[in-house]
């Protein structure tokens, strides 16, 4: 009889342990689930600020007389690169209304392009972080074999004519138009005919 004790007990404590191994797994299964709900979730959150930030940015942009992208903070343009592998449309739309704003201006300032990009100042290094680049990126513009001497910011027009769908969204298509506008003014001679 001290034996069938001696083994109950033995069976019994054998189950205690083996269901106290089984809730520190499950326990632990919980933690490795919640840590990957909170990761996915930030990472959620981060794709989202990214997208935010950009287009805030790109919204409010409002660039001066012949500036180029100098005033565009390089945390900003980070999060433009950030939100290309993100969100490839919202990336193309925002830079692309960056650039429509740039353009719009330079010609209402002083009808005519600007030089944005130039080879012998570096401007087309791939591992620059630059409104540039992310241009490059989007568009595929650039062979690095025969890198440009130089870009103006009329760069805008070959995109937006192989893209018109981009017109769709208000702002660029707003500012598209006054390019149009000043564009057929100039062709015009309606700026030196004074």
């Amino acid at each position: 009889m001290n034996l069938n004790k001696v083994l109950f007990l033995l069976i019994l404590f054998l189950l205690i342990s083996c269901n106290q191994k089984q809730k520190q797994i499950d326990k632990r299964n919980e933690r490795v689930a919640e840590f990957e709900e909170t990761k996915n979730s930030e990472s959620e959150i981060k794709t989202q600020d990214f997208k935010k930030i950009v287009a805030e940015f790109s919204e409010q942009y409002e660039p001066k007389r012949s500036a180029n992208f100098d005033s565009i903070p390089i945390d900003i343009i980070k999060a433009f690169k950030e939100l290309r592998t993100i969100d490839k449309d919202a990336h193309e739309k925002y830079v692309t209304l960056i650039f429509t704003k740039l353009y719009a201006e330079h010609l209402q300032c002083c009808h005519q392009g600007y030089i944005i990009a130039n080879r012998f100042k570096n401007d087309f290094d791939q591992e620059k972080v630059s409104m540039v680049n992310e241009f490059i990126f989007m568009s595929n513009y650039v062979n690095y074999e025969k890198i440009p001497e130089a870009w103006s910011s009329g760069i805008i027009e070959k995109w937006l004519t192989e893209n018109p769908k981009l017109l769709e969204f208000e702002q660029i298509g707003k500012h598209k138009r006054i390019i149009d506008s000043i564009s057929n003014k100039i062709a015009n001679g309606d700026y030196w005919n004074n």
